[in-house]
């Protein structure tokens, strides 16, 4: 230990080292501020990108152009985006509902929808699938499809018989091989067997669109097959403008119910869904997230477990004995603890000193104390004050304390 009392410096760089710090925090919360401005007004200026058939899609697969065209003619189109909607907007007669994409429609929103569409003047679907022609009641299967252009050859109020579509990707049959009297099959498509081109007399292989009768479980229904026909891109060739602003223009309302992803598991009418018959997990996912998690914890288990003995590493660098202690008694001076350093002085002595008297290390400390009293000749009140006296008030009583703890070792080794 040294006598130097130069007043220390630590307070002002303690100070300082606070102000860079709030300094540096500031800098980051800034930059990061000015991320997410930099994102958010990317976000902002950026095109929405819109789901195929979206009436708000002025992309190749949005139907905007189809939306506007509808509204030129006096058609009030409101759009919808969940099940929700479409059920507070409350359709009737004067009323037609349009799903022009079925992706997102759930076995919970399908049977919703057709809840809310049973007063409707008249119901439109594009593209739907089998299950959920199912859930809607209609007696239709639904087939992928696509190829040469489709002649109408049959007279309704949505196609008449010389329109023609180039596109479609989708084929209904009826559930029974033949359409009822309350159906109409329109764009029949030809059969694999039949001659290149022309339609099925039958029609058992099924049609791009087909016309349903109002009855008492459902309104007058149009499924079509027409999807790409009816986009921004493909809306102006051949028949197509005619046959979908026929179809969705037949009434002063539209309801354009565009499904989002929260339609996927939206509960059925009185809360089915989750639990119900109508929910969209398997009936295994409970039991196999629950032995998941069993597995999960096992292994945890299994791999806590302790792994063997601690395996003693080289030091990538070596530091002498002497620079540790030399440091170690800066920061004590530096940090002015004297109570630290005195135990530290007084431990180390007590430990060797235990082991030059052969002392025992769980002997009480009179026992020490009088072991090295009848080492050295002193009294035992002095030696007991030198190993386990009070800390040091001050510097010097702490360099005077560590000369008597040097002075016990040598009388001890040299008696």
């Amino acid at each position: 230990m040294t006598t130097d009392t130069a007043p220390t410096q630590a307070p002002a760089a303690a100070g300082r080292w606070d102000r860079d710090r709030v300094r540096r925090t500031g800098t980051y919360a800034a930059a990061v501020a000015a991320g997410l401005l930099v994102v958010v007004l990317l976000a902002l200026s950026a095109q929405r990108p819109t789901a195929p058939m979206d009436p708000e899609g002025t992309g190749p697969d949005g139907a905007r152009a189809l939306a506007e065209v509808l509204r030129s003619q006096g058609v009030d189109v409101e759009v919808v985006r969940s099940i929700e909607d479409l059920e507070a907007a409350r359709p009737d007669a004067a009323t037609t509902v349009f799903v022009g994409d079925p992706t997102n429609l759930g076995a919970g929103a399908s049977a919703r929808l057709a809840a809310s569409a049973r007063l409707a003047g008249r119901l439109v679907l594009l593209g739907v699938g089998g299950e959920q022609l199912q859930l809607l009641g209609l007696p239709l299967e639904a087939f992928p499809g696509g190829g040469d252009e489709l002649v109408a050859r049959c007279d309704s109020d949505v196609a008449r018989t010389n329109d023609v579509v180039s596109q479609w990707d989708t084929r209904y049959t009826p559930t029974e091989g033949r359409a009822g009297p309350g159906s109409t099959a329109c764009f029949v498509v030809p059969s694999p067997d039949g001659p290149p081109g022309e339609p099925d007399p039958e029609g058992d292989y099924g049609s791009a669109m087909v016309q349903l009768d109002a009855t008492a479980a459902h309104p007058a229904v149009v499924v079509a097959g027409l999807a790409p026909a009816w986009t921004n891109e493909m809306v102006s060739l051949d028949s197509h403008a005619g046959t979908a602003v026929r179809a969705l223009g037949s009434t002063p309302r539209l309801l354009w119910y565009q499904p989002s992803t929260g339609d996927l598991v939206a509960a059925g009418p009185g809360g089915q869904g989750a639990d119900g018959d109508l929910s969209v997990w398997p009936t295994w996912t409970g039991p196999a997230i629950a032995l998941l998690g069993i597995a999960v914890v096992l292994l945890a288990l299994t791999r806590g477990r302790r792994l063997g003995r601690l395996v003693r590493e080289p030091l990538p660098v070596v530091v002498r004995a002497i620079e540790t202690t030399e440091s170690r008694g800066r920061l004590y001076r530096r940090s002015g603890d004297r109570g630290r350093a005195a135990a530290v002085l007084r431990s180390g002595t007590h430990d060797r000193l235990v082991q030059r008297l052969a002392v025992g290390r769980g002997a009480q400390p009179g026992a020490l104390v009088h072991a090295v009293s009848a080492a050295t000749g002193r009294p035992a009140p002095e030696v007991a004050d030198i190993l386990f006296g009070p800390a040091p008030p001050d510097d010097l009583a702490l360099i005077h304390l560590a000369q008597q703890l040097t002075d016990l070792e040598e009388r001890v080794r040299h008696p």
